[in-house]
């Protein structure tokens, strides 16, 4: 008979938001809600991971400010992605001890998306960083990682907040999602870098609506709408976000 937890956090993927899960995650912590199996994609993946690693919100988010923009952001050659994906594994390789799911403390799921199959695939066993990689390649931006003769992006193509992977296994599911819709027009400034990413925005978007209405508790801003997906410069903010996110004034009501 499978184990039933008592809570399960889905931590959704979002670039550099991941700020926002650090806050969310140390919020729900001190209010005693710690979760017993967690699930993430693409940068909710690292944070999901570095949860389950044991590590303390002030750890993860020593290693997110380790990771410096302009390291993804130099050209390569041949250009045939953007960038590559070598500063991310150095900082994993370092913060993580764990090097396997097996040498985790709690269970831990991670979702990438598989180019052959064209499928989204859950890593639960076996090596760590590799999964965690594979969930974060976005296309084109980050080479796609092979793993076992197969080609992994990262899961937000398919699955972006994954609520349902740990649904079944839960008592009570809260997802935390990086990308809400603001309910507004975004400007168009007709750059590259923007056109990108409003398609990465909205192909997430689209990948997040049948799990979130899965969640018991969705904690998420719409303020988080008006931060770049690749926005160093605000961290302290978002992090703020979290912490104070309105979701966490229904939890005494959730009871």
């Amino acid at each position: 008979m499978k184990k039933i937890y008592e809570l399960g956090i889905a931590f959704g993927g979002g670039g550099t938001r991941g700020y926002y899960h650090a806050g969310v995650l140390k919020r729900l912590l001190e209010l005693g809600y710690k979760p017993q199996i967690v699930s993430g994609t693409s940068v909710g993946s690292i944070v999901a991971a570095m949860y389950a690693a044991g590590l303390s919100v002030e750890s993860m988010q020593a290693a997110f400010s380790a990771l410096a923009l302009k390291d993804f952001l130099e050209p390569r050659l041949p250009k045939q992605y953007l960038t590559d994906s070598k500063p991310l594994r150095k900082i994993l390789e370092n913060t993580l001890k764990a090097k396997t799911f097996e040498e985790l403390e709690c269970p831990l799921k991670i979702i990438a998306t598989c180019l052959e199959s064209s499928k989204e695939v859950i890593f639960e066993k076996g090596p760590l960083i590799d999964a965690i990689i594979a969930s974060c390649s976005v296309p084109v931006v980050f080479p796609p990682v092979k793993i076992e003769g197969k080609h992994y992006v990262d899961g937000g193509v398919i699955r972006n907040v994954p609520v349902s992977v740990i649904r079944e296994e839960c008592k009570r599911v809260f997802a935390v999602n990086l990308i809400p819709s603001s309910g507004k027009d975004m400007a168009y400034n007709g750059s590259m870098k923007h056109i990108a990413e409003r398609c990465v925005t909205m192909m997430f978007n689209a990948a997040a609506m049948y799990d979130l209405n899965l969640a018991d508790l969705v904690i998420e801003d719409v303020e988080m709408a008006g931060y770049s997906t690749y926005d160093l410069k605000h961290r302290d903010e978002m992090f703020n976000l979290g912490y104070n996110a309105n979701a966490f004034k229904l939890l005494d009501k959730m009871g």
